[in-house]
């Protein structure tokens, strides 16, 4: 089994207000992550410093246990919260999810590895990757160091990673790993 996480935590300083509540094709964004993974995880968490806004969102909803440390800290909070091993980590403000990307990814994980992660454009896609709950200790090292950046601990567990000729056999356009950093990225996905 695998939790599902839902990272919902983000300041949105660039879109200028909380994202993960904006609509996309009739849906909020939290509310459509939650549902995506939902479909072949559960739990499904969501990870947050302030869990206000998300009271009616459909998800175990988690406080990030260090706040205001970034998607980092809500991975090692996911992990510590987790009921199972394996977490698939889905950031709040991807709204698509091409479900045979996510089942390639769930098939090529194994105990070999501590991350799954695809590579897009020759670098990790840390916010959409599977991570084992044997991360946890180079996660705190990597926080006790100040490290913000996730891929800061993959040096220090095994990393498998998923390339892009493997996950661009079933998502040819790339479509799950497109963000909403701001409202004119919101507007260009919804004319496409």
């Amino acid at each position: 089994m695998l939790t599902g996480v839902v990272l919902a935590g983000g300041r949105s300083v660039r879109y200028g207000r909380n994202k993960a509540l904006e609509a996309f094709k009739g849906k909020r964004l939290i509310d459509s992550a939650v549902e995506d993974l939902g479909a072949f995880c559960a739990p499904v968490l969501a990870v947050a410093n302030d869990l206000e806004p998300y009271w009616d969102v459909r998800a175990t909803l988690v406080r990030d246990i260090i706040p205001q440390q970034g998607p980092l800290a809500g991975i090692y909070t996911a992990l510590l919260f987790s009921p199972h091993e394996w977490l698939f980590v889905k950031a709040t403000d991807m709204p698509f999810l091409v479900r045979d990307l996510a089942a390639m990814m769930c098939t090529a994980r194994d105990e070999s590895c501590d991350v799954l992660v695809p590579i897009r454009n020759g670098r990790y896609e840390p916010l959409f990757a599977l991570y084992h709950r044997r991360c946890i200790p180079s996660i705190a090292d990597a926080i006790e160091r100040g490290e913000r950046k996730i891929v800061s601990f993959y040096r220090k567990v095994k990393v498998k990673e998923l390339s892009e000729e493997e996950w661009r056999t079933v998502d040819p356009e790339g479509l799950s790993f497109r963000n909403v950093n701001t409202p004119g990225d919101m507007e260009l996905l919804e004319w496409n």
